[in-house]
């Protein structure tokens, strides 16, 4: 997550002030001399074993590495890359080792780790295509805001083509010296390093342009000289491949409220964005004096400030809102802890009963087990629907998988439950899966869940292990941690709720295997489908 501590440690590094001075980033001890011995990982934050690439052939994992998603991913799937990535270890051995360090680099800045991945990049022979290390910090301390610092680092005389060419024409339009960057502009044109929007974007900061070019967002660059000409943000001006750009742009005061906030939903579902930072934004754009709310989010935590708004319409809104929010784990994470104060304040009775099962998913993404508990409850109440009894059921065997305390017995109880409410057979199919979730996490389910599991509607009997999940299981067995997780989200694809029970047993039991349990239980939650639609 993005935090004062990262940004300071970017702005050290570009005044020359040696490796990040910084918990986030240090040499582990592990080789100083080779850049896999840095950690980049947060105090405190759980690491891979170090020989977790000592099992894998470079050969093997450069075609891993360069096919793995690094966007659109679950809240586990990023955990485990994020662990992947920026734990410390002993390299792997192989002839295209140097090349895996590159793609270490990149796999971290696609992330939105891209301080860390320009401290790395500093000590490649080979940083990946495209990419400088001085280019990204300079371009990072201009998304933060650090607009001095990063114009700084022309005093380097060796730097004047390319990137700095535009930097030189930049500063000096932030600087307000619009002398300097017509003369800017004219050498970095004669280089064929200006494109037409950054032409028009640094003479729009005198204000005598008449048609100014819309904003844009996509670099640390565009960002900071669209904020100095004050340009209209275009209709989808937030770049989805850099969840760290979104989290820049949500802290940036010179810009749009309402652009703020949704960058601040886009970096808060990738986790570089606290939810105490996204909420006090959005607080901020509902007491704009002309607001009005245009989507169900908008209108929920509008509804919840208007003390003429009766409990049951409010539940209603925010029930609305989480709804809208059932298309991705990490869109379903990032809404129910922004709305968490306001379910929080809901009674659990019979207006607000209706709503039940939503909101004990959204406490369960919010962490709050207990609460989730009780909105599980509370299908006895007047107002439920008729149907809630499974839910109330499913809900209860759901928390015991996330880790909310429970004896033997009551785990027992809890099975046979949810077996005798589950009559449909989409039901059926929900609390096998769920069942096959627990013998994952080394839940034992009762003799009632293990015959469901065998007479269910759809049952696969004949399921098979597939090559790739074969190859996870060995990565496994021979603590290659890093190949496991690589294998693993080219396998999960986004939405672990895809596979099947018995893909989904053995690749949660990989997981555990090389230390990563707590991403496994995670993993296994968004296997469950709480965050879907119901």
């Amino acid at each position: 997550m993005m935090s004062f501590r990262v940004a300071l440690a970017a702005t050290l590094l570009a005044l020359g002030v040696g490796p990040f001075a910084s918990a986030q980033i240090e040499d582990s001890g592990l080789e100083l001399v080779n850049p896999w011995g840095m950690s980049f990982l947060e105090a405190g934050e759980p690491s891979l074993p170090t020989d977790m690439w000592r099992a894998s052939d470079a050969d093997d994992l450069l075609p891993l590495m360069r096919d793995v998603r690094t966007h659109d991913l679950t809240p586990a799937e990023r955990t485990l890359m994020r662990r992947m990535a920026l734990s410390p270890a002993t390299p792997p051995s192989g002839i295209q080792e140097p090349h895996l360090r590159a793609e270490r680099a990149r796999i971290m800045y696609d992330l939105g780790e891209a301080e860390a991945a320009a401290s790395l990049m500093a000590r490649l022979d080979t940083p990946p295509p495209g990419m400088n290390a001085d280019e990204i910090i300079a371009d990072v301390n201009l998304a933060l805001g650090n607009e001095a610092t990063a114009c700084a680092m022309l005093n380097d005389p060796d730097r004047l083509y390319g990137y700095w060419a535009k930097l030189r024409a930049v500063c000096a339009a932030l600087e307000g010296n619009s002398a300097g960057a017509e003369l800017a502009i004219e050498m970095a044109l004669q280089q064929d390093a200006v494109d037409s929007w950054l032409l028009a974007a640094v003479f729009a900061t005198s204000g005598e342009l008449p048609e100014p070019p819309e904003a844009d967002y996509s670099s640390g660059l565009n960002l900071a000289i669209s904020a100095k000409a004050g340009l209209t943000p275009p209709a989808d001006p937030i770049p989805a491949n850099r969840p760290d750009l979104s989290a820049a742009i949500a802290m940036h005061r010179n810009l749009p409220i309402k652009l703020r906030v949704k960058a601040a939903h886009m970096a808060t579902k990738s986790d570089m964005l606290a939810t105490n930072d996204y909420r006090t934004l959005f607080l901020d754009m509902l007491s704009e004096p002309e607001f009005v709310p245009t989507t169900p989010l908008e209108s929920a935590l509008f509804a919840a400030r208007d003390p003429l708004v009766t409990d049951e319409d409010r539940s209603f809104a925010l029930a609305a809102a989480l709804q809208e929010a059932t298309d991705t784990p990490a869109h379903f994470d990032a809404v129910a802890r922004l709305l968490w104060p306001e379910i929080a304040r809901l009674p659990i009775n019979s207006s607000t009963a209706a709503s039940a099962a939503i909101f004990a998913r959204a406490s369960l993404a919010a962490g709050e087990l207990e609460t989730a508990q009780k909105w599980a409850d509370a299908n006895t109440m007047e107002g439920t629907p008729e149907d809630g009894s499974f839910d109330s059921a499913f809900m209860s065997a759901l928390l015991i998988l996330a880790g909310l305390d429970a004896s033997r017995s009551e785990i027992a109880y809890a099975g046979v439950r949810l077996a005798a409410q589950a009559e449909t057979d989409a039901q059926k199919r929900s609390a096998v899966r769920l069942f096959a979730l627990w013998t994952a996490m080394g839940i034992a389910p009762p003799a009632d869940a293990r015959r469901m599991v065998v007479e269910a509607p759809d049952s696969d009997t004949s399921a098979a292990i597939t090559p790739h999940l074969l190859r996870i299981l060995g990565a496994a067995e021979a603590d290659a941690a890093g190949e496991v997780i690589l294998s693993t989200v080219g396998m999960t694809k986004g939405d672990p709720t895809a596979l099947d029970n018995a893909s989904l047993v053995l690749l949660l039991n990989a997981l555990e295997r090389i230390g990563a349990e707590d991403a496994a239980r995670e993993m296994a939650l968004e296997a469950a489908g709480y965050w879907k639609a119901s």
